[in-house]
């Protein structure tokens, strides 16, 4: 007897992996996720009702025989539509294995005709008291082995206690019960990873919309890359700022500060991504608006330093080079705030620009900021940048580092601002070959081409 337990349970359980390789594909076919959102269109009714209705049929022809009656998973496609829409489609599936069931005949075809049907109402039942909720996979489960005693008791109430009927409860009731049980377990676990992976693609959908809007947003704090400032055809400039992620936390600024006078900085705040962009926009505003006539570079960084300690509880801080540019005179005032050194390429020579430590600007209130000044001559330029250039990975963990972009900028001297941003840009795409981006990259090149009228006088 055991042994014929044994039997008839392994025999259940391998003719149900059927069923569940084409419940499996039944839950990738893109209409599913309308089900799954509850979105009823009659077309999906109807399939679900044709599909478990097959499924039920399925599962007696695939049952095996036992004293004359048939142990198998005839309920559950029933059960399953009524969970996926409800109990109109639910009855409906179970009717359509009820009736090829009651077209066999045998001892037990009455009961077994009517318990599909209840099984598909059942499963409606659940699905209106859920109210859109997920279906536990307990709760699936204690479902089917209540449909299956059902079905053992209308047996017994239809067919009487008679020993046939009896034998095949016996035999069969227990294989049923586990082989339903799991199929059901196995189901609701597909249907709720498949939500759940629905929900995190539209989640992460959303995130990566918001962030597309969010580094449009950035990208139009920062002045558009052009090829000559407008109040001064003597200077050319051009800045490029590549972030790592949707949005990083560079940044680079330059606008006039009087008729002859430009401001322009470059910065580079602390960490990546989101804080670390929001912490960049702060930054961004408050250096223009943060600027008062007549002061030095270094005192309008020791206002912003003083402004952003000021409430800064995330401790977040900035590093920040900013100079003044005389368009006229080509003297450039600048401090620098835990920055790295910018560069001066003169006609014969590249240099790293010297300036008086000081630290980031954010990390205390009462720090100092000092000035200091260098005088830019035709043809030279002043290159800008963030630790995100010379700190360039490749796949060997190999940084890209201030000797070798000295060596491109030693080689591309005589270049626009703009071309010279642009091969920077391409020695390190080579250097990092095929490995990913680790940090922003911001670069701002500044040019006198030489004294020059302003325009319109």
């Amino acid at each position: 007897m055991e042994h014929r337990f044994v039997d008839l349970a392994v025999a259940l359980i391998r003719n149900m992996s059927v069923f569940m390789l084409l419940a499996y594909f039944l839950t990738r076919i893109p209409s599913f996720g309308d089900i799954l959102n509850r979105r009823y269109s009659w077309k999906n009714r109807a399939l679900l009702t044709v599909l478990f209705g097959v499924f039920s049929v399925y599962g007696t022809i695939s049952g095996v025989e036992i004293f004359g009656g048939v142990a198998n998973f005839r309920d559950l496609g029933p059960a399953l539509a009524g969970l996926l829409a409800g109990p109109a489609v639910g009855a409906s599936a179970g009717l359509l294995g009820g009736i090829y069931r009651y077209s066999l005949g045998g001892l037990t075809a009455l009961p077994c005709a009517i318990a599909p049907v209840l099984a598909g109402l059942a499963g409606g039942v659940l699905f209106l008291l859920k109210r859109g909720r997920e279906i536990r996979i307990g709760e699936a489960v204690l479902l089917i082995v209540a449909v299956e005693l059902l079905h053992a008791a209308l047996s017994l109430v239809i067919c009487g206690l008679r020993q046939e009927v009896l034998a095949i409860i016996r035999s069969a009731l227990l294989p049923m019960v586990l082989a339903n049980g799991a199929g059901m377990a196995v189901f609701i676990f597909m249907i709720n990873n498949l939500a759940r992976e629905r929900r995190t693609e539209a989640a992460k959908q959303r995130i990566d919309s918001e962030l597309g809007i969010a580094r449009e947003i950035q990208m139009s704090m920062v002045p558009k890359p052009r090829p000559v400032f407008p109040l001064h055809p003597g200077i050319d400039i051009h800045a490029v700022l590549k972030p790592a992620r949707e949005v990083g936390g560079d940044l680079y600024n330059f606008f006039p500060i009087g008729e002859d006078r430009l401001c322009l900085a470059v910065g580079d705040v602390c960490g990546k991504g989101v804080p670390a962009s929001l912490f960049m926009a702060i930054s961004q505003k408050l250096i223009k608006a943060a600027y008062r006539d007549g002061e030095s570079p270094g005192e309008l960084l020791g206002r912003l330093n003083r402004e952003i300690c000021d409430g800064n509880d995330a401790m977040m801080f900035v590093t920040l080079f900013l100079a003044f540019v005389d368009a006229g005179t080509g003297e450039v005032r600048f401090s620098n705030g835990g920055h790295n050194p910018p560069y001066l390429i003169r006609r014969d020579a590249v240099a790293r620009v010297a300036a008086t430590p000081a630290p980031a600007i954010g990390l205390r209130e009462d720090a100092s900021y000092g000035s200091s000044t260098l005088r830019l001559g035709k043809g030279e330029t002043l290159f800008l940048y963030t630790d995100g250039v010379t700190e360039a990975m490749n796949a060997a963990g190999e940084f890209y580092a201030e000797n070798r972009l000295t060596a491109v900028l030693n080689r591309s001297r005589d270049l626009a601002p703009e071309a010279l941003c642009r091969e920077v840009l391409r020695d390190i795409e080579v250097f990092v070959g095929q490995g990913e981006q680790s940090d922003d990259i911001t670069m701002l090149a500044l040019r006198l081409l030489g004294p020059a009228e302003k325009i319109g006088t």
